[in-house]
């Protein structure tokens, strides 16, 4: 076999966009997939969006990001003939007096206008809980992560860059400080696997599980946003949405815990169609793991995009393609040399 230039072993969304960024640059590789269903990506809704968490701030790193983030994923769109990425605005029904107060003060702030589209004055909603009115983000969307996790597969299946292939202790060779797989020769290998097999080899690493449980619901709910209000609300098709996603530290009652949310947030009645779950891997100081091991030249990882794997994955790929080709340095906020000493 032809030496290659990488072997990315893993095809979540991390090994997906990475493979992407090496094909577009006219790179030899490879991706090693045990195609194991119970990943972050089984239960994600895809969403990416500027102004996350409780206190609705602008996201890490967000102008970055976001320049060449749509841009990316219509790339792959147009390269292979299939739709996955939706742009949508995101409704955000006030919780309460002080949470309205708080969006007023960010219409005004600099910081937020290119990301604030329109304020919806207070009404008496027959779909939702949202009497106080809400506010109307923008530069938003989502991704359907598993169509487009599929269909690059299928995509790179058809030109031969991609295979099924189970890692376990006997297929990692050790020789000096490089690494090679097992029946392949490559000049670099990118982790980007789950935290159990990735943990021998970057044990020194401070991943965490987090555990992620979504669904889809049947509904008249007429939407053309996302709804989000503790939970999001995503339109699919007419009658289906996606509801999601829970984030926490064990795997017990997510399900409860979104019907709860949802009982709070939609007025109308619904029906579940189905329920996904999946382990997220997740970092303690929620920054992605992106660089080169300690202490193999040849080893690197690209892991721990947590629930931002969408806005994240095109960042993080072309910051450490650029740094073993051209040199330049990672993001010292993502670069795992933060944990080498």
């Amino acid at each position: 076999m032809k030496k290659l230039d990488y072997l990315i072993v893993g095809q979540g969304i991390a090994g997906t966009t990475l493979g992407w960024v090496l094909y577009l640059n006219n790179k030899e590789f490879y991706i090693l997939n045990d195609e194991d269903t119970r990943t972050s990506s089984a239960a994600a809704l895809g969403i990416y969006n500027p102004i996350t968490g409780r206190n609705s701030v602008k996201t890490w790193n967000v102008d970055t990001l976001f320049y060449e983030l749509e841009e990316f994923y219509l790339k792959v769109e147009k390269k292979i003939g299939k739709k996955f990425l939706y742009k949508k605005n995101i409704y955000r029904p006030y919780k309460s007096n002080k949470n309205a107060n708080e969006w007023n003060e960010k219409i005004s702030n600099k910081n937020y206008k290119n990301y604030i589209k329109a304020e919806v004055k207070s009404k008496n909603s027959k779909t939702l809980y949202d009497e106080l009115g809400g506010i109307i983000t923008t530069k938003s969307g989502y991704l359907d992560v598993n169509k487009y996790i599929l269909e690059s597969k299928k995509y790179f299946h058809s030109i031969k860059r991609y295979k099924k292939y189970k890692l376990n202790e006997g297929s990692i060779i050790k020789n000096d400080n490089v690494i090679q797989i097992k029946n392949w020769r490559s000049k670099y290998v990118v982790m980007c696997i789950g935290i159990n097999e990735t943990k021998n080899l970057f044990s020194y690493l401070p991943f965490k599980h987090l555990y992620g449980t979504s669904i889809i619901i049947k509904t008249k709910l007429k939407i053309m946003e996302i709804i989000n209000r503790g939970i999001s609300i995503v339109p699919i098709s007419n009658d289906l949405k996606n509801v999601g996603s829970t984030y926490k530290k064990d795997n017990n009652n997510g399900l409860q815990e979104l019907i709860d949310k949802l009982s709070k947030l939609l007025k109308k009645k619904y029906i579940i169609i189905d329920e996904k779950n999946g382990v997220r891997p997740a970092t303690r100081d929620r920054r992605p793991f992106v660089g080169k091991h300690h202490f193999f030249n040849n080893l690197y990882i690209l892991n721990g995009l947590g629930s931002k794997g969408v806005s994240l994955a095109p960042y993080c790929s072309k910051e450490l393609f650029n740094n073993i080709e051209k040199n330049i340095d990672i993001n010292k906020e993502i670069n795992i040399n933060r944990y080498n000493s």
